[in-house]
């Protein structure tokens, strides 16, 4: 990674002021955790001058530490489990011992997403079809305003609040927030959407990252939203993302999910799924507001055509 210069009498290397610092950078590069392979690439991103490329990959490193810090926080949580449970029984039985370790597997096997519809190749054209984009034909470009304009309703940030939106894409919903004066933060898992998202809201604080491991810290924000991304999870990582939005709300604060959703007290859902619902993963609108009832949140939820819903909870303590 240094190429220095050599004296033409005795070939004894020279090393010149750009070479000592392009050292201090490979050591501060080493102290952040990057391996000398993820170094030699970003240096020559750099070499290249290509600001962009250079944005990319460091941000694909901190959302791939961001992911093994939430998974290290699950194998702690799960070793004090086994602590307690030994304290509390003075034995450590293997039955507990096998379901905590099963536990932990699913939510290793959970945590990895697949972007099935290659959201990079979208971005351009996102904003005029956003509608269709978001949730098919299920919805109309109307109804895909109206659903945004019922987040901002329910959540009414306050001025200088700090909200999260989850799943941004271009930023639409972001960008009704922060008209109201909320300090957002954002993320998307394709690189080309936080691109576009980047050029429409420069005050926008995007980060590459994705629902199943947040990149953000403990209790970081007031408010947490997400419109037409539960969907692309599977009910299993539904219920990681719901844990990981409680992780960064603060005390009291709110949740606000729109998307496909059915409610299986209602007939509609038992009947054959629509093509249009091909990869998609409805969610159970039941089960997502007993997992908020469960965790002491106070929640309604509204219906806007037969499969868009939204849910709105706040946190009690």
């Amino acid at each position: 990674m240094l190429i220095p210069g050599r004296d033409a009498e005795n070939g004894y290397r020279h090393y010149t002021e750009q070479d000592a610092w392009r050292l201090q950078t490979i050591a501060s590069l080493r102290d952040i955790g990057l391996s000398l392979d993820q170094i030699g690439q970003l240096l020559e991103k750099l070499d290249q001058g290509n600001a962009a490329d250079i944005h990319h990959y460091l941000e694909i490193q901190r959302s791939a530490t961001a992911s093994k810090w939430v998974e290290l926080k699950h194998v702690i949580v799960t070793v004090d489990e086994l602590i307690s449970r030994l304290e509390a029984k003075q034995r450590l039985d293997l039955d507990d011992l096998f379901r905590l370790a099963a536990s932990l597997n699913q939510i290793r096997r959970s945590s990895s997403w697949q972007d099935k519809w290659n959201f990079d190749l979208l971005a351009d054209g996102y904003d005029q079809s956003a509608a269709l984009y978001a949730a098919g034909p299920l919805i109309s470009m109307q109804e895909y305003e109206n659903t945004l304009e019922f987040i901002v309703q329910w959540v009414a940030p306050l001025d200088g609040e700090q909200g999260l939106d989850i799943g941004t894409g271009t930023g639409n919903l972001a960008g009704k927030l922060m008209e109201k004066g909320a300090a957002m933060y954002a993320i998307d898992q394709s690189k080309e959407m936080l691109s576009r998202c980047r050029r429409k809201l420069p005050g926008l604080k995007a980060k590459l990252g994705n629902a199943l491991s947040v990149p953000f810290f403990d209790k970081q924000f007031h408010f947490v939203v997400s419109a037409f991304t539960f969907h692309h999870l599977d009910e299993a990582q539904q219920m990681l993302a719901l844990e990981e939005m409680n992780r960064v709300l603060a005390p009291n604060g709110r949740i606000c999910i729109a998307g496909l959703m059915f409610d299986h007290n209602q007939t509609h859902h038992k009947r054959v799924q629509p093509a249009a619902l091909s990869g998609k993963h409805p969610s159970d609108r039941s089960k997502l507001l007993e997992w908020f009832r469960g965790r002491q949140f106070i929640t309604v939820q509204h219906q806007l055509n037969e499969w868009v819903h939204v849910v709105y909870a706040v946190r009690k303590n």
